[in-house]
């Protein structure tokens, strides 16, 4: 058993949150570099932090097979304040509840009833991409699955109900930007902090939620509608989550790129190898532990074994709904092949930036020109 390597430095001073938030791939590379280790401690969030890049130690954690890893994300207040009580608040017995509610709104009948949702949107989208048209995908795909997440989730089209789908999407980007903003509350002058301008959205999108709620006899909502959750407020956070991060997208790819777990030993652990003490948080950083040359000696061309890649979780810690994302994969990827060509246009600067989310930071251009059949 080997001590962790790396720094937490003084409180505040030493903390490395923005850091990790203007370039988090550099800064983990850089400190793989220079801690010699896929596993090493920072001060985050001022809070120590061990940050787990090794795909043995994502593994470990993911399967935490002596029940010793807390979910930590309740203990950042403005998370909880920003989405109310989860199923990613939870530990325990809790926890169980909740994922079993939800594994039933995910049952293999009601995904292929989901998936009737996701064609509609996405033939009318992709089929309307012009012959040897410029396409920005970004853009292409953001439309998409904004539209999916508000018919699904809602039981919004953009089609027939455009301004209340529109109104709904600028309400979750508000919402979630809470997310990155300091987590003060003020109104000086009719200027709001834009953690205060979160707080008035979410309270908004509840009252969508529930309103659509009472109104909504089919699809997604009629099924958590006649799930068991304890009450109408425990069902409403959960659809608040599903719409404010998935509409937006920008904490499923926080979470799915980097960090998509925080928990919390009581007592010392031992994770690949290193002692974990008690009270440290702990990170899943899974893009660096599915490119783990231990693992992966060939992980940057793509030959990746699926069984030792986290992007989905594992074990108890599975994403519930990963069976219907790989459908939905599956399905967009089918029609795109069947139906186009396309190449880059050349000489693009194809930088990322990686927050709010991951994407390109340019708007990366792409000719794509139609199969004849």
């Amino acid at each position: 058993m080997t001590s962790l390597p790396g720094s937490l430095g003084w409180p505040v001073t030493g903390d490395k949150t923005l850091e990790f938030a203007r370039n988090p791939a550099e800064f983990i590379q850089r400190n793989i570099k220079t801690c010699n280790s896929r596993v090493f401690q920072v001060r985050a969030l001022n809070k120590p932090h061990v940050l787990v890049a090794s795909n043995q130690g994502v593994k470990e954690i993911l399967e935490d097979k002596d029940g010793v890893l807390d979910m930590g994300y309740k203990d950042f207040g403005y998370m909880y304040s920003l989405y109310g009580d989860l199923v990613i608040f939870n530990s325990d017995d809790e926890a169980i509840r909740l994922r079993n509610i939800l594994h039933n709104v995910f049952r293999p009948e009601e995904v292929t009833r989901y998936m009737g949702d996701v064609e509609v949107v996405s033939s009318r989208l992709l089929n309307s991409i012009e012959d040897n048209g410029i396409v920005i995908p970004y853009k292409l795909f953001k439309k998409l699955t904004t539209e999916v997440c508000l018919r699904l989730f809602l039981g919004l089209e953009m089609e027939t109900a455009k301004k209340e789908a529109e109104s709904v999407a600028e309400l979750t980007i508000t919402h979630w930007h809470g997310l990155i903003s300091v987590p003060v509350t003020f109104n000086v002058y009719g200027y709001k902090s834009g953690y205060s301008k979160a707080m008035v959205a979410k309270n908004n999108l509840l009252t969508i939620v529930s309103r659509r709620l009472s109104e909504e006899k089919n699809g997604f909502i009629n099924v958590m509608r006649k799930s068991e959750f304890k009450s109408m407020t425990e069902m409403a956070n959960h659809i608040l989550l599903f719409v404010s991060a998935l509409v937006p997208k920008a904490l499923a790819s926080l979470m799915t790129s980097f960090c998509i777990e925080l928990a919390k030993p009581e007592n010392e652990v031992i994770i690949d190898g290193y002692k974990v003490p008690a009270g440290h948080y702990v990170g899943i950083l899974t893009r660096a532990a599915n490119c783990d040359p231990k693992i992966f000696p060939e992980a940057e061309n793509n030959q990746l074994d699926r069984d030792r890649v986290w992007t989905f979780g594992s074990g108890p810690r599975m994403c519930i709904g990963h069976k219907f994302i790989h459908k939905i994969i599956k399905l967009l990827a089918k029609h795109l092949l069947q139906s186009y060509e396309w190449e880059l246009v050349p000489g693009q600067d194809l930088t990322y930036k990686w927050l709010p989310v991951s994407r390109p930071k340019n708007d990366v251009q792409v000719v794509f020109t139609k199969i004849a059949l």
